[in-house]
């Protein structure tokens, strides 16, 4: 019986396939599987497979025993898996190397990481700006900006009304 906390997908699949299927999902249709449930909500999902025109199989999956991380697939080459560490960062590296998975909606900065991008405390600055938001569509804010003796820019504080 399906839930309504749960999703079904359903397949349909060569008779050739069975001894794949009478093991658990097979690797193809998984993280179709797991992309549903992360984008749906859902506790957990049934995935049924026709097999042959005459045979049903049905898996229940349950989202929380997976955590695959980009160290767990062995036809990577160590060199190919050092230069995507090198690359992807914040939303990014948590999602395709850590494997854990991030809401990405409303992230506007996805490349944000608080062990780079915040500091405990602010440097010797050389000159200030003001950054102003009117607030035509939106309220009005603002920013002030710094340039460190570092030469790196910082947000240095941040005003806006109480909405």
């Amino acid at each position: 019986m399906v839930r309504p906390s749960s999703l079904l997908e359903i397949k349909t699949c060569s008779a050739y396939q069975l001894d794949e299927w009478l093991a658990g999902v097979p690797d193809g249709p998984t993280p179709q599987t797991q992309w549903y449930l992360a984008v749906t909500g859902y506790e957990q999902a049934n995935v049924a497979a026709l097999l042959g025109g005459n045979r049903l199989v049905v898996h229940r999956v349950d989202p929380r025993s997976w955590h695959i991380r980009l160290d767990d697939n062995p036809s990577l080459s160590a060199a190919y898996i050092d230069a995507l560490r090198a690359e992807c960062v914040g939303l990014w590296r948590r999602r395709m190397i850590e494997g854990t998975w991030v809401i990405a909606e409303g992230a506007v900065y996805d490349m944000f990481d608080e062990q780079r991008h915040v500091v405990d405390e602010l440097p010797p600055m050389r000159r200030y700006w003001v950054a102003i938001d009117y607030g035509t569509a939106n309220q009005f804010s603002a920013i002030l900006y710094g340039l460190g003796a570092n030469d790196r820019l910082y947000a240095v504080n941040e005003w806006r009304p109480n909405s």
